[in-house]
């Protein structure tokens, strides 16, 4: 049984981000997660949604878009589940980014997928054309 569930439901507005980084702030620590889990969590959770506003919904105004948010706590796991109906983008298809060679090159960006898969246990991407995506992304205590 979880110890935390909730759902959450925002637009493509990068100012939703503060509500979803609010909720998952309060999830872990329900959750009793170690304290340096908490940022370390937070910056996967936002390096998700950002992609998702930013690239997901590019082109759409706006607030036109909609992101709904699962998160559910249990003593041993936090869990995330993101859906959107934005376009398509599988991150399974990009490879470990090359931290020296990123650098290297002058690049500040890029890094999300990267980070997301360094921070979290579990990320599963699941994709059904013409309905959604959604990204889950599990973190062990």
């Amino acid at each position: 049984m979880s110890q935390f569930q909730h759902d959450l439901t925002i637009k493509n507005d990068l100012a939703s981000l503060a509500l979803v980084r609010d909720e998952v702030d309060v999830a872990v620590r329900t959750g009793g997660f170690p304290e340096h889990y908490i940022n370390r969590i937070l910056i996967a959770v936002d390096e998700a949604v950002t992609n998702i506003i930013e690239h997901g919904y590019e082109g759409k105004a706006t607030g036109e878009g909609k992101i709904e948010i699962h998160i559910e706590v249990d003593p041993d796991l936090f869990t995330i589940a993101i859906t959107d109906q934005g376009e398509y983008f599988d991150p399974r298809k990009m490879t470990d980014v090359d931290l020296a060679r990123h650098v290297a090159a002058g690049k500040n960006g890029g890094l999300g997928v990267f980070l997301i898969r360094k921070i979290m246990d579990v990320v599963h991407y699941h994709h059904e054309t013409g309905r959604h995506n959604k990204l889950t992304m599990s973190k062990r205590r």
